[in-house]
């Protein structure tokens, strides 16, 4: 740390972005990560922190500015830290995505691929679960690597259920400065759940009377209103409870779900592993002949197999437990799918998916390093067919990956 004291850089120029989209020049021969700048940009630079690895810079000028520069729509961008990418064309943004998937392939994995399609909508808008935090009449997101709130009264890439809420949440908080709320969290799908999290929240009357919502959780236990949202996608309806995972951009995941989809054949025999709320299993169903899931989060089974059965569906299964602890029951599988956390796959869960020696693999992943690490354990096996990308995160370095593999 330099203390008070900061350095002042000028004209130095950033020559590559790191796997967080934060642009990376070199001063005095040091890695220098700078929030906010462009490859081939031309900076002045404040030096922040520094040591013996890397500085951290701000940018205090641009004296040559990417042509793929835009000024961000949003008001509180540069202090927020729900977004990092709104300063580039969404296309620039796109090929950062593309080329931090084939880089991290290609030096994790040791894969090489040129080229991958990335399936996109819409950049704004298209959020449907937010958690805000909430202190005294101030609610938003942290400002970057603080933990001081940014004061919102819109988000632009929430959906306006989302942004009715907080305006609604705005007026208690206005009202009700000792609130003793700390978080809020929003699904905002074909209805509104949302979980208060308190240590002493005492004003659940004065709160129905100003927000409006379908579902209020306090701790993730139910208070009031219909106690599970439901989700459409397709022909398919989810119902999900305050702990449930769910695809925050429901257009992006309809598009990977029927992806994936077209990748399973007929009276096929599926392994859904980290399964959730059922979701992907519930949409391949009515293709293959039987679908058994594995999740470890208890509220998600519970959730997966309602899910199951206001659909109609009688060919699925769904496990309560770790995907470690569940997956050596099973022998005679022709397609596993698996959706894992960001950490990845454990090496047992990948020996036990060769043990198994489906003829099919579809891996999806929020995490490229991680996926790449992971296809490096499968490559004596498995060879890959294709990998498509999906972007569920517009305006975020975040990109989902759907990756299938066959076996050799």
């Amino acid at each position: 740390m330099l203390g008070d004291i900061m350095k002042y850089v000028k004209d130095v120029k950033i020559y590559s972005k790191n796997n967080e989209g934060c642009g990376i020049c070199k001063v005095n021969n040091i890695v220098t990560f700078v929030p906010f700048s462009l490859k081939g940009e031309l900076v002045d630079i404040n030096i922040t922190k520094e040591n013996k690895k890397f500085n951290i810079g701000e940018i205090i000028k641009i004296n040559k500015v990417s042509e793929n520069r835009l000024v961000p729509s949003c008001k509180y961008y540069y202090k927020c830290g729900g977004c990092n990418l709104m300063h580039q064309k969404y296309s620039s943004e796109l090929e950062f995505k593309r080329n931090k998937v084939i880089n991290n392939l290609k030096h994790i994995g040791n894969i090489e691929i040129n080229n991958l399609e990335i399936v996109n909508n819409k950049r704004y808008e298209y959020r449907n679960h937010v958690v805000l935090n909430v202190k005294g009449d101030k609610i938003g997101f942290y400002k970057n690597n603080t933990n001081e709130i940014v004061d919102i009264n819109l988000c632009l890439i929430s959906n306006k259920k989302i942004n009715d809420v907080i305006n609604n949440i705005r007026k208690f908080i206005g009202k009700y400065k000792n609130n003793n709320i700390d978080k809020i969290s929003i699904k905002a799908y074909d209805n509104v759940l949302i979980n208060i999290t308190s240590n002493n929240f005492n004003l659940l009357n004065e709160f129905k009377n100003i927000v409006k919502y379908d579902s209020l959780y306090i701790n993730d236990l139910y208070k009031d209103g219909i106690k599970k949202v439901s989700v459409t996608l397709d022909k398919y309806k989810y119902l999900i409870s305050s702990k449930s995972f769910f695809q925050k951009n429901t257009y992006i995941a309809n598009e990977m779900f029927k992806y994936i989809k077209s990748l399973v054949d007929k009276n096929e025999k599926i392994l859904d592993l980290y399964c959730g709320t059922g979701s992907i299993g519930i949409y391949l169903s009515d293709k293959v002949s039987s679908v058994i899931g594995i999740e470890e989060v208890n509220e998600a089974i519970i959730d997966a197999k309602e899910n199951a059965k206001i659909n109609n569906i009688t060919n699925i299964e769904f496990i309560s437990g770790k995907v470690e602890e569940n997956i050596e029951k099973f022998k005679k599988i022709d397609t596993i799918i698996v959706d894992p956390p960001r950490v990845g796959v454990s090496k047992k869960v990948i020996n036990n998916i060769l043990n198994i020696n489906p003829k099919k693999l579809i891996y999806v992943s929020c995490n490229s390093s991680t996926l790449a690490r992971d296809l490096k354990l499968l490559e004596n096996n498995y060879e890959i067919k294709s990998i498509k990308l999906f972007d569920m995160f517009p305006n975020t370095y975040h990109v989902e990956c759907v990756c299938i593999l066959k076996l050799k």
